[in-house]
């Protein structure tokens, strides 16, 4: 009887944990969420991204590609990184999601 009630408490025990441990993940992806909404980024000015684009000649500065092309922060938006044409650079699309948020 004691054993059963003990089995009873370490089950209730665990889903209550499983149940913390699920609410962390919420909040945690809650936060996430709440911050990426508050620090929206900027819109790159036209004049920047006609600069931007004479200078790598229309084409990615990794693999030389001239479809699927995308406006890249060398250092990253998100870690400090500005939106000028210095720290801009064209890169398509796969060169783009290889590179993701490092500095390289």
């Amino acid at each position: 009887m004691v054993q059963c009630a003990l089995m009873i408490r370490a089950e209730a025990f665990r889903r209550d944990e499983s149940v913390r441990r699920l609410r962390e993940e919420v909040a945690n992806y809650e936060a996430v969420e709440r911050y990426s909404r508050e620090v929206p980024r900027p819109l790159l000015p036209d004049d920047v991204k006609l600069v931007i684009w004479a200078r790598d000649g229309g084409a990615c500065v990794r693999c030389g590609a001239k479809k699927e092309l995308q406006f890249d922060h060398i250092i990253p938006f998100s870690r400090g990184g500005g939106s000028t044409a210095e720290n801009l650079q064209l890169l398509c699309r796969t060169c783009n999601l290889g590179k993701s948020d490092r500095i390289v």
